[in-house]
């Protein structure tokens, strides 16, 4: 905007001052005393008192326009690192108006700032705190516990920046990134993903189990949020967010079950709501299309899982522990992506060890929300409201009545709401929440290293997502391209508050 604005005027006119000299007459000597991000007007420190502060990187070069009421314009370079000695110009009395902008790239070592504003110049000796704004958020991570510095894995590939115990970069606001960290011994490599936001300074720490954080940012002028992440024993990550900053469509209000059918996803909500299947954009959260189940009730969906050919829906919720026509309705591709209304075959089952159809809600253990498609098979894992395990049963995708025996079960410590299996059928991820109420938190257990398809024999780690406020109540989950998962969760109603639905995103990398 700067250079634009110079162009447009034919004389350009740059008076320096010394603080001691007096002006020409009808003119005034103003002094630059500093750089306000703050909607207070009260200017940056330059020079902390404390560790808590963090001092904004600026490229040394910023050309400050004036422009007077006359039309002239008048220009200065200045150094916004540096305001020990203030910065003079003379300039004629009356209303000017002030003008700069830095351009560094969307990822930058520096914080990018454009200025504007007005002074009305009366007197032979005025100060002037420059107002500059910036669309650019901070991303800063403790260099405890890490080894080197953190690489963006997407959409750039260069390194963080260093200052003193930390690593950092601006980012423009609004962009979406996936970092790659590095752990000290026993080495693990992790992924973060974190959205941009302009003004504000969102800082990682990474601990040990028994670390504890003694440390935080002052508010000087960008909003702060703190974020912690938790490794265990080998370095891999016990608690950390994912990013949840998309808020589904109201028609998807009680997502719980997602599905990715090449590169298009698709929701369902629960039981109660109209059998229709949503295409939803994940960027946005918004509705595409809805397909109606022609021949079918929504008596409670609760997932959905695809093989090559089919999409199948879970209507197996039971949250009484009395259902007698638990089902699976199967769909073929071809009708769901090609039309409005699909009419679906039903596969239905019972669970051989059930004997007690007595209405026990929320106090049984045949409840079931989630399933995935492996191999001709059907996995499915139970949500027991009792004991806070689930059991895995395996149902044929034949439309023929069945009868299923638990093949084996797990300790969930918590209500297993959604699952998934990674494309080479090598990691299953469980989702689920504690039942804590207000305090209820989501979780993930990653299984790997199984035998066949006993999913509980090999390597199991659980992963807190963190609290149902910010996640909604996670309740569906998908792979979305190798590492990288997407999580929906249902609206919460609060007395008179509501919790949206969400979509939340993370890359489960370093997890396993």
């Amino acid at each position: 905007m700067a250079k634009n604005l110079i162009l447009i005027f034919s004389i350009v006119l740059l008076f320096s001052c010394k603080e001691d000299e007096k002006p020409r007459s009808g003119y005034g000597i103003l002094s630059i005393t500093g750089l306000s991000l703050r909607a207070d007007g009260m200017p940056i420190s330059q020079n902390p008192s404390s560790d808590e502060n963090w001092v904004h990187k600026f490229d040394e070069n910023l050309v400050v326009l004036f422009e007077h009421e006359n039309g002239e314009t008048f220009q200065i370079t200045i150094d916004p690192n540096d305001f020990n000695k203030p910065y003079t110009i003379e300039l004629p009395l009356g209303k000017l108006r002030y003008s700069g902008m830095q351009q560094l790239g969307d990822f930058s070592k520096y914080l990018p700032i454009n200025l504007s504003g007005e002074v009305q110049l009366n007197q032979e000796q005025q100060n002037l705190t420059l107002l500059a704004s910036s669309d650019f958020g901070l991303l800063t991570i403790r260099k405890t516990n890490l080894s080197t510095n953190p690489v963006f894995s997407s959409p750039t590939d260069i390194s963080f920046f260093e200052s003193g115990d930390f690593y950092y970069c601006y980012i423009k606001g609004g962009i979406k990134t996936s970092t790659e960290l590095t752990t000290v011994p026993p080495e693990n490599k992790f992924r973060i993903v974190n959205k941009s936001v302009s003004f504000q300074h969102n800082n990682k720490f990474i601990l040990k189990e028994g670390e504890t954080t003694l440390f935080d940012f002052d508010e000087n002028d960008f909003d702060i949020k703190m974020d912690d992440i938790l490794l265990d024993s080998e370095n891999k990550p016990t608690f950390i967010k994912p990013l949840t900053d998309i808020s589904l469509a109201q028609q998807m209000g009680e997502s719980s079950g997602l599905a990715k059918i090449g590169d298009r996803y698709f929701s369902i909500n629960d039981g109660g709501n109209d059998p229709k299947i949503q295409e939803l954009n994940p960027l946005t959260g918004e509705l595409i299309r809805e397909i109606t189940v022609i021949n079918a009730t929504n008596k409670d969906w609760e997932d959905l899982t695809t093989s090559s050919t089919h999409l199948f829906i879970g209507d197996f919720g039971n949250n009484y522990g009395n259902r007698k026509d638990l089902n699976v309705l199967k769909i073929p591709i071809s009708d769901l992506l090609n039309s409005t209304e699909v009419s679906a075959e039903t596969i239905p089952f019972s669970y051989q060890d059930q004997v007690d159809f007595s209405s026990k809600p929320n106090a049984n253990n045949y409840d079931c929300e989630s399933f995935f498609y492996l191999n001709g098979k059907l996995h499915l894992f139970t949500k027991n409201w009792e004991n806070n395990k689930t059991r895995h049963y395996i149902l044929d995708d034949l439309n023929q009545a069945q009868v299923l025996s638990s093949k084996e079960e797990f300790d969930s410590k918590g209500l297993i709401t959604g699952a998934d299996i990674s494309e080479n059928g090598e990691e299953i991820i469980l989702l689920g929440y504690d039942n804590s109420g207000l305090n209820s938190q989501s979780f993930i257990w990653l299984l790997s290293s199984f035998s066949g398809t006993d999913f509980f024999s090999g390597t199991k780690r659980k992963t807190i997502l963190g609290s149902l406020s910010i996640t909604s109540q996670t309740e569906g989950i998908v792979f979305k391209e190798k590492s990288e998962i997407y999580i929906s969760g249902e609206r919460i109603p609060l007395g008179g508050l509501v919790i949206p639905a969400q979509l939340s995103e993370m890359d489960v990398k370093g997890l396993f």
